[in-house]
């Protein structure tokens, strides 16, 4: 050990340093080898000390003593300040107290070890270990001393020495020893806060910024990492901390991803919302040791995503609003739109009008029943939007819808030149899961399009296709003009006619619109492909299942005869098909007289002539909806007796029966005997 002193020492040769040049040789040395001691003046010896620790006593390091056997002990220096406010207390974390509060617990049992082994046999040490901070800030601290015999204490020693930073140099070193750990420091770089969870001696150390998410500079409490859990603990929302102590639970015993949010209260009472994730490490056998982690705060994330799902409950119930404002105004539009379409077809009927009178009445009629339409419209695309429309799910054969949506639309293809071909394609038999009503409306839109925007003398062409996944398309393709790709995004815009508007042809620009919800209502899919210039192909696809219990256990029956109760019977009716389906059925039964009418107009008209028993109507009928004819025949004196039937779908409540869309004599049997029987 060498010694400062405050004057030249003599000596007995030159001392010449090391590399030195003649011309130093005669300089005054500084340097009192230990056998020079001796030779000192009492104040060359006390000013040789105070520099000694002033050199020693730098801001990385703190010297200290300690008495193994009474424990008393003293740390000197700037150095013990960043671990406790008294040195003495520091000291006692560090390395003379019972638990050694401050030492990283991975390296507590080492440092005890090693203050035994001095205490009991003496000799000197030195050693490094990792220590926290009163902020939980990681340092790497290089400890060293060495037990000295003290005069007259009968072999009682006491250990002086040093405690000095060694972050710097000692981080990079101990990472590339651990390729496999992920320390706290391998995660200083990043701005959320780092934590470290021992599980062994069930210790939470936080650095800086965790403390700083709760409003604190540094750790509010005392260095004891107990007590830093337990405050954490005592923050965080009671509605919160069982779902995070299962995650962390998860995380330890069945390995599962630890990545957790809660919430805490903050230091000015408001409340913070951090996410927690982090990496359990565990030791040659398996078992978890410690989790280092990171704490983001996410309380900005959270405002902004709860912000976010006001304003789109705000614009769902705005949705909402207008769905309903459309819905009522709708409704409350048809009524006078029925009455004037019902009262014109009337007037046409006289016959002392002029040809130009009748022109007149006729553009009426055209442009009421145009308008009555896009009414329809709006209120089913508000039904479906208010989400009024329930798709009534059942097992059916589509074909057969397809085939009767052809047999609608021949005549508008005859009327536009168009070809229209169904090929079923072998699939006749197969069943799909939808609403009928509502896949015959799908079907009826996308191929009413097809024919009426085609060229003239065009093809539209309707097959079935199997696809992947067990799912049965429906294509729809047609030779018109096609969709350009810059357009392809507005397709199913409702009110988007793709500036058809401008053109000769009729429309309302909700058919595909509604087509698309609908479809998707019923757990279906819709798309289309289209080449400008060339034509379109929609399509729609449902998943195949099979046929219904009911009709695998079919049985033949001998059939029961169905006699039919005398009435006069008006069915109101557009489709031939459907008429002559009715005579066929009435073939039978002379005791019914059977009455047809094509529309709404001329039904009130046969009412109060004829006076039939019951009035069958077809909801497909255009012209005026069931319930407002069903109202007027009902406020009419002449015609108040008469039993209404709906055919198609309806709700029951608004009228005195109905039938299914494709009913059967039986169905009709009993509808009949029911209306005959309530009129009695």
């Amino acid at each position: 050990m060498i010694h400062l002193v405050g004057k030249t020492i003599a000596s007995k040769e030159p001392r010449v340093s090391e590399g030195s040049s003649p011309e130093t040789t005669d300089l005054p040395l500084q340097l009192a080898a230990p056998d020079e001691l001796d030779t000192l003046a009492p104040e060359q010896l006390a000013r040789q000390a105070v520099h000694l620790q002033s050199l020693l006593l730098d801001k990385d390091c703190g010297l200290w003593e300690w008495h193994p056997r009474s424990g008393q002990r003293r740390a000197q220096g700037a150095f013990w300040s960043m671990f406790a406010e008294d040195a003495a207390a520091a000291l006692a974390g560090l390395w003379s107290g019972d638990e050694l509060c401050l030492v990283h617990s991975g390296d507590r049992d080492k440092l005890l070890a090693l203050r035994h082994r001095v205490s009991s046999q003496g000799g000197s040490f030195d050693t490094a270990f990792r220590a926290f901070d009163s902020s939980g800030q990681l340092y790497w601290l290089r400890i060293r001393g060495r037990a000295v015999p003290v005069d007259g204490g009968d072999g009682e020693s006491v250990v002086i020495g040093s405690c000095a930073d060694y972050t710097e140099a000692f981080s990079g070193r101990y990472l590339s020893k651990l390729p496999g750990e992920r320390p706290l420091q391998a995660l200083a770089g990043v701005s959320d806060g780092l934590w470290e969870w021992d599980l062994r001696a069930d210790e939470v150390v936080l650095d800086r910024a965790c403390w700083a998410m709760l409003g604190f500079e540094q750790n509010p409490v005392d260095t004891d990492a107990r007590t830093a859990l337990s405050h954490w603990k005592s923050r965080m929302l009671p509605e919160d901390f069982p779902r995070a102590a299962q995650a962390f639970k998860d995380h330890v015993c069945e390995r599962l991803p630890l990545d957790v949010e809660f919430r805490l209260w903050h230091r000015d009472g408001g409340i913070v919302w951090v996410r927690c994730r982090g990496q359990a490490q565990r030791n040659s056998d398996g078992e978890p040791v410690r989790v280092l982690g990171v704490l983001q705060d996410i309380t900005g994330n959270r405002e902004a995503l709860l912000r976010a799902e006001r304003e789109l409950q705000q614009l769902r119930q705005d949705s909402a609003n207008r769905a309903d404002l459309l819905f009522s105004l709708s409704h409350e539009l048809r009524t006078p739109l029925n009455a004037i379409l019902g009262y014109s077809q009337m007037v046409e009927l006289d016959q002392s009008l002029n040809p130009d009178q009748r022109q007149r009445l006729a553009e009426i009629r055209r442009a009421g029943q145009h308008l009555l339409h896009l009414v329809g419209d709006v209120l089913e695309l508000a039904r479906i939007d208010s989400q009024r429309l329930a798709p009534s799910m059942e097992p059916m054969q589509p074909a057969a819808l397809v085939a009767d949506c052809k047999r609608l639309l021949e005549p508008l293809a005859e009327t536009r030149r168009v070809s229209l071909i169904f090929e079923p394609l072998g699939w006749e038999s197969a069943f799909i899961c939808a609403d009928p009503v509502r896949f015959k409306q799908v079907v009826l839109n996308l191929a009413g399009n097809a024919v009426k925007y085609n060229r003239e003398n065009g093809r539209v062409v309707i097959n079935f296709a199997p696809q992947a996944e067990g799912w049965l398309r429906l294509s729809i393709l047609d030779t018109g003009k096609g969709i350009p790709e810059e357009r392809r995004a507005e397709v199913f815009e409702p009110f988007n006619r793709l500036g058809a508007e401008k053109g000769q042809i009729e429309g309302t620009g909700v058919g595909l619109a509604i087509a698309k919800r609908l479809t998707e209502a019923m757990g279906g899919r819709i798309d289309f492909d289209s080449h400008e210039d060339q034509g379109s192909v929609f399509w729609i696809e449902f998943p195949l299942i099979d046929a219904p219990v009911e009709l695998m256990l079919l049985s033949a029956q001998p059939s029961i005869p169905v006699k039919l109760p005398p009435c006069r019977l008006l069915q109101v009716e557009n489709r031939p098909t459907a008429i002559e389906r009715l005579k066929s059925m009435l073939s039978g039964s002379s005791q019914v007289q059977h009455l047809v009418a094509t529309d709404a107009v001329e039904a009130i008209f046969t009412a109060r002539t004829q006076g039939p028993d019951i009035v069958l109507f077809d909801c497909s009928v255009p012209g005026m909806s069931a319930a407002d004819l069903a109202r007027i025949l009902k406020d009419d004196p002449l015609t108040k007796t008469i039993r209404f039937v709906a055919i198609g779908e309806c709700r029951e409540e608004e009228f005195d029966a109905t039938l299914p869309e494709e009913f059967e004599l039986v169905q009709l049997c009993q509808v009949l005997e029911r209306c005959a029987s309530d009129s009695v």
